[in-house]
């Protein structure tokens, strides 16, 4: 949980949270265990994602972080920069997710493994410069993700991946999603897969 660059994010993020927490460390391990639990109970099949618009993205922020934040689930009302990444602005995340949430509903079918990693670096890269949420973007949007390339048929094997290379790839993502496109090229598997 890296801080946005408005100095006010970490008392902002303690002001919000659900459980009392009075220091930005003790906070951000709770946020991780709080996801890790949640996050597991959607590997293990307690909550689905089988439809893919905004609300369903918003319901997954709101289950994955509903007990910490009082926020969980509501579009960001707020500004954000992160590093030298500007992201939507608040005025137009609904005009933009109404935009791509129609293009990601019309999606043809995937006949390889090329296609799909192309595909899916577009609508990864456009839902993160859109940021809907004021903090667990990367996290909400990662699950979405995959639980759509489930639906296409593709299992996206996140967990191999190299976090570095990956962060960076997400960085270059809002000019060029070459490097993207190649991380999931080498983190999908056609056919079979588990559940989560």
């Amino acid at each position: 949980m890296k801080k946005y660059n408005f100095g006010e994010d970490e008392s902002y993020l303690l002001e919000q949270n659900l459980l009392g927490i009075d220091n930005f460390a003790d906070l951000e391990l709770a946020e991780q265990f709080a996801f890790t639990v949640r996050s597991l109970e959607i590997e293990c099949g307690k909550y689905t994602i089988d439809s893919f618009n905004l609300a369903s993205l918003m319901a997954l922020h709101h289950y994955l972080f509903q007990d910490i934040y009082q926020f969980a689930g509501e579009i960001r009302k707020v500004q954000l920069i992160k590093g030298d990444t500007r992201f939507c602005q608040m005025q137009y995340i609904l005009s933009m997710c109404e935009k791509l949430f129609t293009e990601l509903a019309q999606e043809g079918e995937w006949p390889t493994v090329e296609i799909a990693a192309q595909r899916l670096a577009y609508y990864k890269s456009e839902l993160n410069i859109i940021h809907p949420f004021r903090e667990g973007n990367g996290r909400a949007i990662r699950l979405f993700i995959h639980a759509y390339a489930k639906s296409k048929g593709y299992n996206w094997d996140f967990v191999k991946l190299e976090r570095d290379g990956y962060m960076q790839a997400m960085i270059d993502a809002v000019l060029d999603t070459n490097k993207l496109q190649n991380i999931f090229l080498h983190t999908l598997q056609k056919g079979d897969f588990p559940q989560f």
